[in-house]
């Protein structure tokens, strides 16, 4: 067996999502080989439309996330495409970001660099991933939680590790990415995270959360996966045992572990469910946030 992965954006956390499953699954002896196609552009929607053309391809898969849902909560007006048009398969993981700074930078707790922008607004610039993807509904949701006006906002868009380099070399004073990505340098004293947008504290990382820090706030990117809608019912219901199966396997466990990812699993039904409610959710927050 083999899955024809549609990846809706370049290489990135989408892929690291596929390839963590597809070599879980190999590993396994689940599956056997998979392809790749990476179909970039307008907040995941291109891949979206292109992934609704395929037809009598009962093995052809598509990796979704917050990055897809918000973006096309962003380009609504352009977006004709139903994402529930495909299949539900399985919420696999969730994965939460941190909001970082230099060593040596002036903000010690993250309500000092929050009270910075509620003063001095744009002069402060915050760098993160693509316009409208997790790490600007991140720090979005974070001024509207301490009622900053997010209009005070100066976004910097990064693409891959560039939030990284831009708070490195003192170009961005503050940055805002997944994790798992900012941990070599915390370890190397070159960074420092002033909150983590998790429920509670994660082992091996260094960072108060926003609620410890007085922010009721929990805010993280899901991924799953898709079907196309031509599906059969049995094969259906055999892509989400496949991926029941592989969740409880010591290998994904692991794959969990190194990533920093929770395990935030929602299979068929319960994946449909939860994307009905999520989808005017994030339409709704993505318009509050003025994206």
């Amino acid at each position: 067996t083999t899955i024809d992965w549609t990846v809706p954006a370049g290489p990135g956390g989408y892929s690291a999502t596929t390839e963590a499953i597809s070599k879980t699954l190999i590993a396994e002896g689940l599956l056997t080989s998979t392809t790749t196609d990476f179909k970039p552009g307008a907040g995941g929607t291109t891949g979206l439309a292109h992934f609704q053309t395929i037809k009598g391809k009962q093995n052809a898969a598509l990796i979704i996330g917050i990055a897809l849902t918000g973006g096309m909560a962003q380009v609504a007006n352009k977006n004709t495409s139903d994402l529930l048009a495909s299949v539900p398969i399985a919420r696999v993981m969730r994965e939460y970001n941190a909001i970082f700074v230099p060593a040596n930078s002036k903000y010690k707790t993250l309500n000092q660099f929050v009270n910075d922008v509620n003063t001095n607004g744009r002069a402060i610039a915050v760098s993160g991933g693509n316009v409208g993807g997790v790490d600007h509904q991140v720090i979005g949701a974070l001024l509207k939680t301490a009622n900053v006006p997010i209009s005070k906002l100066n976004y910097v868009v990064g693409t891959g590790s560039e939030p990284l380099t831009k708070v490195l070399s003192g170009a961005a004073p503050v940055g805002v990415i997944g994790i798992v990505d900012v941990l070599p340098y915390v370890a190397d004293n070159r960074l420092r995270i002033l909150g983590i947008s998790s429920p509670k504290p994660i082992a091996g990382v260094k960072g108060k959360t926003f609620i410890q820090q007085g922010y009721n706030l929990v805010y993280g990117n899901w991924r799953g996966v898709m079907a196309p809608a031509d599906i059969s019912e049995a094969n259906r219901l055999n892509f989400v045992k496949v991926m029941d199966v592989m969740r409880s396997t010591d290998t994904w466990k692991q794959v969990l572990a190194t990533n920093k990812w929770y395990d935030e699993f929602a299979g068929g039904k319960d994946f449909n469910a939860f994307l009905k409610t999520h989808i005017p959710e994030i339409k709704a927050f993505i318009a509050e946030i003025g994206l």
